[in-house]
């Protein structure tokens, strides 16, 4: 939008400031300093035409006003087509960054408490049958409630130290 915004106040501009029409000419004194002016001194030598004034043509002036207001409104048109695209492209980052950004310490812990608890409530569903017997669907459980007090107690130990040991039930 910046760019926008200077594109047209210099277009204000442009159209603001009346056209100069004149000639430029060139001359160098008795001293060989070269001088410019729209008016040569009547003692100048060597005079010379550097810029030819040119009338003033209506038609041409509104053509050329019309063409560079066109040309502006396309320049405009693809300036917010860009920054659209670099938005959007800069969203695209940052939704790869967030996707791909390894989880806080928080997240890792509130997320294996949810693991346990569910594994515990599944365990808890299970009819007896399962386990073979009432003191091995204690261990089971007891082993997952064991777990779940270690990672609210100590974390970092928790994280360190995984334990292989899931109770004496085989999965079937």
């Amino acid at each position: 939008m910046k760019h926008i915004a200077v594109i047209i106040f210099l277009i204000g501009i442009l159209l603001w400031v009346p056209p100069l029409h004149a000639d430029v000419y060139s001359w160098t004194d008795e001293n060989g300093v070269k001088y410019f002016g729209n008016q040569p001194p009547d003692n100048a030598a060597n005079v010379r035409v550097v810029f030819k004034e040119e009338p003033y043509n209506a038609a041409a002036d509104n053509q050329s006003k019309a063409a560079q207001s066109k040309e502006i409104t396309e320049l405009i048109k693809n300036l917010e087509k860009e920054e659209e695209r670099q938005a959007a492209e800069a969203r695209r980052k940052a939704e790869a960054a967030e996707k791909n950004r390894q989880p806080t310490q928080q997240e890792r812990i509130a997320e294996e408490k949810q693991r346990l608890q569910e594994k515990i409530t599944e365990l808890e569903e299970k009819p007896l049958s399962y386990y073979g017997s009432q003191k091995n669907k204690r261990v089971r459980i007891g082993y997952y409630r064991y777990r779940l007090e270690t990672l609210m107690r100590d974390p970092a130990e928790y994280f360190n130290r995984p334990s292989g040991f899931e109770g004496n039930v085989k999965e079937q």
